[in-house]
């Protein structure tokens, strides 16, 4: 059985890292069985990041690379009757999600004052004193330095908060009225679209990104959606997003 190591579930969502929740929502659209273990320390993983998965004696890191691996060792379901057209959307679409909105929810999440302290409480507010704060410090300097050298940690919090809105604007506009970016059902490029779009409606954070995304009905339903087909027990629980 395939082993995936992420996050454990957090604010309402599958989990807050949509990477994460990209290979875990496909492993359910594939029909994929599976078994979760949770990782507080992602230093230790094999890229120093989650997710990653074991399966069959093999280690594969990186969401991309992945997904990949069960393709080629499972087959592609979700990819039947795409052209190549619409694959290459779906790239442009994925990296626009991956190479630039994930640095403004980062940046939203680990420096905005009003967010930090929930960051802090749900990841490290069970670690002893003083070690919780320390661990936590040490993170939101690392955080600090990957967003000034990705570029947008060397913008405005409005500015970036302004270009994360283009974003979902753009999104908003790409999904128009279907029901999922897929078209008539969800695809690989679900597994990535809403776990962005769920990660920016979750409580309880706050900010201009988040009032936007609850301003676009679409997206909403679209998580909504999502949740309800996917994860059917979250759903329950009322963790639609927004």
């Amino acid at each position: 059985m395939i082993t995936l190591y992420q996050f454990r579930r957090a604010f309402g969502v599958p989990n807050p890292s949509p990477f994460c929740m990209k290979v875990e929502t496909y492993l359910r659209l594939a029909g994929l069985d599976y078994e979760i273990s949770e990782v507080i320390d992602p230093s230790k993983a094999p890229k120093g990041k989650c997710p990653y998965i074991e399966d069959a004696g093999r280690t594969v890191a990186d969401s991309h690379f992945i997904l990949s691996y069960l393709k080629e060792t499972y087959g592609d379901p979700l990819g039947e009757g795409l052209s190549a057209a619409d694959r290459a959307a779906h790239l442009a679409l994925t990296r626009m999600m991956e190479g630039h909105l994930y640095f403004t929810l980062l940046h939203s999440r680990w420096m905005q004052p009003q967010n930090v302290p929930i960051v802090h409480d749900v990841f490290f507010g069970a670690m002893p004193w003083p070690m919780g704060g320390l661990i936590f410090a040490m993170v939101q300097r690392q955080t600090r330095k990957v967003l000034h050298g990705q570029g947008l940690g060397r913008h405005t919090t409005e500015e970036i908060d302004g270009l994360a809105i283009e974003d979902l604007r753009a999104l908003d506009a790409i999904l128009g009225e279907r029901p999922y970016y897929g078209g008539d059902a969800p695809r690989e490029i679900d597994c990535v679209t809403w776990g962005y779009i769920a990660n920016a409606l979750a409580e309880p954070f706050q900010s201009p990104v988040k009032d936007a995304a609850k301003a676009m009905p679409a997206l909403v339903a679209y998580s909504a959606r999502m949740m309800e087909g996917v994860f059917p027990e979250l759903a329950k629980g009322g963790a639609a997003g927004g």
